[in-house]
Formats: C-alpha cells, structure tokens, sequence
C-alpha cells in the first residue's frame, strides 16, 4: 500500500520515512522494534520526481509471507503519522 509523506530535512538533505508495520513485515526491526540500522538501502533516482529503494542485502529481508500481491497495511497521510485509512 502507498505510504503518503512530506518530505522532511535532516542534516541538509531530504528525509522520507518507511511505514514501521512494513519494516516490521520485512523483518527490518531490530530485537526492540525500532528500524535495524545496520540495515543498508539503496536509493536510485529512476527519473525526475520518482525513487526507487530497496534493500542492498536481500538476505536481510524475510520474505516468507510473500505471495506476489501487494499487501494491504494502511495509507499514512502526513509527515511523521497522521491518520490510517
């Protein structure tokens, strides 16, 4: 499910946030269920105004509940949270 934010600043450069639930689901949540931060992604910008992210080892990443279908988690609307639908 898409994950709506505003871009945010941090140290000069532009911050976006990934739904926790989703980095849950990954298993990119360390042992107190914050976000792992040994965790690497790579951002590419694959044309004006459109990222791609994704993690530099997949043998991170469980992907065990996978099946293919985009799972539905909520939309987060805002900076920092704001509602779910």
């Amino acid at each position: 499910m898409p994950s709506i934010n505003k871009l945010s600043v941090r140290g000069g450069s532009g911050m976006v946030t990934l739904p926790k639930d989703e980095l849950e689901m990954c298993g990119l949540l360390d042992e107190d269920g914050d976000p792992d931060t040994e965790v690497q992604f790579l951002i590419k910008m694959e044309r004006p105004g459109e990222w791609r992210i994704s993690v530099l080892d997949d043998s991170c990443v469980d992907d065990s509940w996978y099946s293919g279908d985009t799972p539905e988690t909520g939309v987060q609307v805002g900076a920092g949270g704001g509602s779910r639908g």
